[in-house]
């Protein structure tokens, strides 16, 4: 369990975790994206501790942004003292550590298998939190949504909410598909935003060497997903074709914004991992990745009519500079650009929020 300590007025919350481990030799980490990932391998102050000699109880104050909404596991590895040598200082190591994660067992609100890691989360949210997009409260009436399923010619899956209504005249597309239904059960929220003329194609993910891959991304989405998508609905819904993805997503949603342009009138994009170099494993780097750099050699008419709706976590370091320096470069190549912060890591808590907020800015409510 989780219990927060906070004064009227303040910007940070004293956060209290809990849990139960009865194995003496087992460490019991806390796993916040932001707080555990910069500070790997020196994870000493992330460890829990125990209650008491007679307790199996461990415990972490840690004192953390009040407005927070983000997600937490508990990670498990041998303590130090049962296991001879240094710590693996890997990426690799830290993957494999993040993939013992398990839920809080005491916290109902999860989020299952963010980032398709197989990793249940659970969801911590300050007092000073934003209530959030309405269409995650379930308060809001629903309408119905049919569901339809269409496989590209690899086999890729692409599933399909749209009403059973005539006049289909926008489409979005969200790669990471599979993450959005199993993860967030975002057929729900779609029936609860409520814009009929609005169909959604949700793209199973690609491996991430794929989504970096800024052809293979083309072909798939603009060759093979929009014509399969707009025969199945019977429609032509030209360039009013919104790109949407997060992370290794984000990346690839902003490639086809910028090749296709003449698709894409508008992109969604959380936390892109604009870094991405194909030379080297360029995460920690200052200066801006392939695709920035390539945006910015571009014509300043390449993306003249399109929208580009920018998130990022505040909480995430270097991100945030990517991507200011990407939506500096759209913005001279004449995109219309807007960059919001959100008070996470890099994390589905908000991506769900920010989701709605941006689709909202392009489609207000007519109700």
């Amino acid at each position: 369990m989780h219990t927060i300590a906070h004064s009227p007025g303040s910007s940070t919350m004293s956060v209290t975790f809990t849990v139960d481990e009865p194995d003496s030799r087992t460490e019991v980490i806390l796993d916040i994206d932001f707080l555990l990932h910069p500070a790997w391998p020196d994870l000493d102050h992330l460890v829990l501790h125990p209650a008491g000699e007679q307790s199996s109880a461990r415990y972490l104050t840690i004192d953390l942004p009040s407005d927070l909404e983000a997600t937490y596991r508990y990670l498990r590895r041998p303590h130090r003292d049962s296991t001879p040598g240094t710590r693996d200082a890997s990426l690799d190591s830290l993957r494999a550590l993040c993939a013992t994660g398990r839920p809080d067992p005491d916290v109902h609100e999860r989020i299952d298998n963010p980032f398709g890691s197989e990793v249940t989360s659970s969801v911590l949210r300050g007092p000073n939190a934003s209530p959030g997009h309405p269409v995650w409260r379930h308060q809001s009436p629903r309408i119905p949504l049919a569901e339809s399923r269409l496989r590209t010619a690899d086999g890729r899956a692409t599933t399909i909410f749209h009403t059973d209504r005539p006049g289909i005249t926008e489409l979005v597309v969200l790669l990471d598909g599979d993450v959005w239904t199993d993860s967030l059960g975002l057929h729900s929220a779609l029936e609860r935003w409520n814009r009929p003329t609005t169909a959604f194609a949700l793209v199973s993910t690609p491996d991430r060497e794929k989504l970096a891959d800024r052809r293979f991304m083309s072909v798939l989405i603009a060759e093979e997903v929009l014509p399969a998508v707009e025969s199945h609905l019977g429609v032509k819904v030209g360039s009013k074709v919104t790109i949407v993805g997060h992370s290794y997503s984000g990346l690839a949603a902003a490639g086809l914004a910028c090749d296709r342009p003449d698709l894409f009138g508008a992109a969604i994009i959380g936390s892109g991992s604009f870094w991405f170099r194909e030379s080297h494993d360029a995460r920690d780097d200052a200066a801006p990745g392939d695709l920035t750099s390539s945006l910015q050699a571009a014509p300043q008419t390449l993306l003249t009519g399109s929208r580009v709706l920018l998130h990022v976590g505040r909480e995430e370091g270097g991100m945030i500079e990517q991507s200011r320096m990407f939506a500096e470069a759209a913005t001279s190549a004449g995109a219309e650009v807007e960059l919001c912060l959100y008070p996470g890591g890099h994390d589905y808590a908000w991506y769900r929020h920010a989701l709605f907020d941006a689709l909202d800015s392009l489609s207000p409510s007519t109700g």
